[in-house]
C-alpha cells in the first residue's frame, strides 16, 4: 500500500513536467540507509551521480545498477596526495582522522580503534570531471570532507536548487570545518539555511552514570544534517529550477510547504494546473490539513 509520501509525490511529480531529469550529487554515497532521494529515483525522475572512495561500500553500490545511478570510487576533496582512513565502522570512514582528543571529551573513545586503514589517494574535484552534469542537488555526508567539495564544484554547483549536508558542532575529526565554517561557504556560493533535517546530541561524561537516564541527558550537540536552499528571488528561477526544487522540497527534505510555495510561482507563470495545489495539500496528512485538524478535534 502507497504511503502518504508517495501519494504527495505521485500528485506533484504527475502534475509537473521539467524538461529533464533531476541531476542529483551524492558525495559519501554508501548505502548505510536509504537515501532521501530513492522514491525520485524509482519513479525515473532523477539521476544520481554518487562518489564512494571505499572499494567495499562502492561494490555494494553497484550491485544491482540501474539506467539512473552513475557511480565513480573516487574521493572528492582538494588536490594533493591524500590519506582515506578507512575505519571499521563504514560510517567513521573519512579523509581525516579521528582527534582523539575531541573524542574523549565527550566519552567516545569506543569510536577509536587501532584496526583503522590508511590508504594513499588523490582527491577529484566536482568541476574538473568532465562526466558529471551540472548539479540540481548535491547531497553530502564524508565525515569533514564537506567544505572541500564545495571549494572545488563552484561551477557544477552554480546553477543547483539545494544542498543537503552533515554538519558538525563537536569536532570529532582533527582538522575538521565545523558547522560555522559551511555556513559562510554556503552562503558565499548563494545558498540560505532553510531546516535541519535533525540534530544528534551526547552526554557529556560524567562520574554519576549509573545514577541517571542517558537518553535524557544528552545536552552536548554533535552534528546533523542541514538542507540549504538557492537564496534569490523565486522569480528569478526557471521553470525546471522551481519543478526541481519542489520535488526535493517534498521527497528529500520533507518542506511541503515550499513545495506549495514553488507551485504557487509556476501556476503563475502557467507551468502548472490551478488545481494541483488542492490535489497536493488533500494527500497530507490530516495533521496538517485545516480540515483534518478540525475532525480529529
Amino acid at each position: 500500500m502507497a504511503s502518504h509520501a508517495d501519494k504527495r509525490r505521485a500528485v506533484l511529480t504527475g502534475s509537473l513536467q521539467p524538461s529533464r531529469r533531476m541531476r542529483i550529487c551524492d558525495v559519501g554515497a554508501s548505502r548505510l540507509s536509504t537515501p532521501p532521494y530513492q522514491g525520485l529515483l524509482d519513479d525515473g525522475l532523477a539521476h544520481v551521480y554518487g562518489f564512494e572512495p571505499n572499494e567495499a561500500q562502492f561494490a555494494k553500490l553497484v550491485e544491482t545498477p540501474s539506467e539512473h545511478e552513475t557511480y565513480f570510487c573516487e574521493a572528492v576533496g582538494l588536490p594533493g596526495n591524500r590519506t582515506l582512513y578507512i575505519h571499521p565502522t563504514a560510517g567513521f570512514t573519512s579523509l581525516y582522522p579521528l582527534d582523539e582528543r575531541a573524542v574523549r571529551a565527550i566519552g567516545k573513545q569506543k569510536w577509536l580503534s587501532d584496526k583503522i586503514e590508511a590508504v594513499p589517494l588523490t582527491p577529484v574535484t566536482l568541476d574538473t570531471l568532465a562526466d558529471l552534469p551540472p548539479v540540481d542537488l548535491l547531497k553530502m555526508d564524508l565525515q569533514g570532507g564537506e567544505l572541500e567539495v564545495l571549494r572545488g564544484g563552484i561551477a557544477k554547483l552554480s546553477s543547483a536548487i539545494a544542498v543537503v549536508s552533515e554538519v558538525r558542532f563537536h569536532r570529532i575529526y582533527a582538522g575538521e570545518p565545523l558547522f560555522g565554517d559551511l555556513d559562510a561557504e554556503l552562503r558565499a556560493h548563494g545558498f540560505k539555511l532553510h531546516k535541519f533535517m535533525f540534530t544528534k546530541s551526547v552526554m557529556m561524561p560524567h562520574e554519576h552514570e549509573d545514577q541517571v537516564v542517558r537518553p535524557k541527558l544528552t545536552s552536548q550537540l554533535l552534528d546533523g544534517d542541514a538542507v540549504y536552499i538557492r537564496d534569490e528571488e523565486t522569480a528569478g528561477l526557471s521553470d525546471d529550477q522551481l519543478m526541481h526544487l519542489a520535488f526535493a522540497a517534498d521527497t528529500v527534505f520533507d518542506s511541503p510547504d515550499l513545495a506549495l510555495h514553488c507551485i504557487d510561482h509556476l501556476i503563475a507563470r502557467g507551468a502548472a494546473p490551478a488545481d494541483l495545489p488542492a490535489d497536493y495539500i488533500a494527500r497530507f496528512r490530516h495533521h496538517q490539513r485545516r480540515d483534518g485538524a478540525q475532525q480529529e478535534g
